[in-house]
């Protein structure tokens, strides 16, 4: 590793803060300095500041008398949340949705990835590549607006297509059964080709004259897509595992909240919708922010046990 990144230690320390070499350094990265303002703006704006919102949980809070005058109720908010069937709906949807999201979604950006790395004419996999990526630019407003045309159960443009043949199909937008498929597979169209952008600038960081030497080996492309491609992503595929196994409770409040109607709570109702419901529909704050407090530890719970098995398995961790 170059010294210029190495941590500073004892003298070192000092020299760097006071004969000006940290002031040469800032100077010399302010371009990345002044591009990371926005971004450290925005989480200090929407997720730092907000955190003072988690005393609410233990509180029984009302806006009339605030943070310092509403009395505190210790856990009561959570020992009524684990009695409450419309929770635990919400949460076991939640679960079951997000792991149907990472056994297709992950696992398909990655082959999409190296099916794309194994088209030669470059102009044909940009475009393909652009293709794929541009969905993930559109709102789930204008996606869902989109679905809801093309299936509309009246005029929709399959329902219209199947009934000129005499099939009648069912509305898979209100059908509780189907409705997790629908979200499952809008997810894949609307976000697979981000993350596989992500795997294709992975796959290009490979040293090409390991795909030479195995070629001089006789390795054909599946050989070589197994033990190069493959191995040489790894650490990508591995820290891109840990950071959505950390939002696994946090996916899909746009996509859902656009795409159900109380037909499908059943099946559609997740933490999110249920939180958002809870605070501005019913109007209790404390409530919501117990349910999404719990949310939050669980995650960071998942995200940090996630860290420390690939870490115990000598891998690339987040940290």
């Amino acid at each position: 590793m170059s010294q210029e990144f190495l941590p500073a230690s004892g003298k070192a320390k000092k020299q760097l803060f006071h004969s000006g070499t940290f002031l040469k350094k800032v100077n010399k990265y302010k371009y990345l300095y002044l591009i990371f303002i926005p971004v450290l703006a925005w989480y200090i704006i929407f997720c730092y500041i907000p955190m003072y919102g988690i005393v609410m949980a233990f509180q029984d809070y009302t806006m009339s008398k605030g943070f310092f005058a509403s009395p505190f109720v210790g856990f009561a908010n959570f020992r009524e949340l684990f009695q409450d069937d419309y929770f635990l709906r919400a949460f076991s949807n939640t679960v079951i949705i997000a792991v149907y999201r990472m056994l297709t979604e992950f696992p398909f950006s990655i082959i999409l990835a190296l099916l794309l790395n194994e088209i030669r004419h470059i102009k044909y996999r940009k475009t393909i590549q652009t293709v794929i990526y541009l969905p993930h630019f559109l709102s789930w407003v204008i996606v869902a607006s989109i679905f809801i045309t093309v299936f509309s159960p009246e005029n929709g443009l399959v329902t219209t297509l199947f009934s000129t043949i005499g099939v009648q199909i069912p509305d898979v937008l209100t059908t509780a059964k189907s409705f997790r498929s629908v979200l499952i597979l809008t997810d894949i169209w609307k976000e697979s080709g981000w993350m596989t952008v992500i795997y294709v600038a992975a796959i290009a960081a490979i040293d090409i004259q390991l795909y030479e030497a195995a070629t001089i080996d006789g390795a054909g492309r599946w050989r070589q897509m197994w033990y190069v491609t493959l191995p040489g992503i790894r650490n990508t595929i591995v820290i891109m595992f840990i950071l959505t196994l950390g939002q696994i409770l946090t996916w899909g409040f746009d996509q859902v909240y656009n795409f159900y109607n109380p037909l499908v709570y059943d099946t559609g109702d997740i933490l999110d919708t249920y939180i958002f419901r809870t605070a501005l529909a019913d109007i209790r704050f404390s409530y919501a922010a117990a349910a999404g407090l719990f949310r939050s530890v669980i995650c960071t719970a998942l995200l940090l046990v996630s860290n420390k098995i690939v870490k115990l398995f000598g891998e690339e961790s987040i940290y």
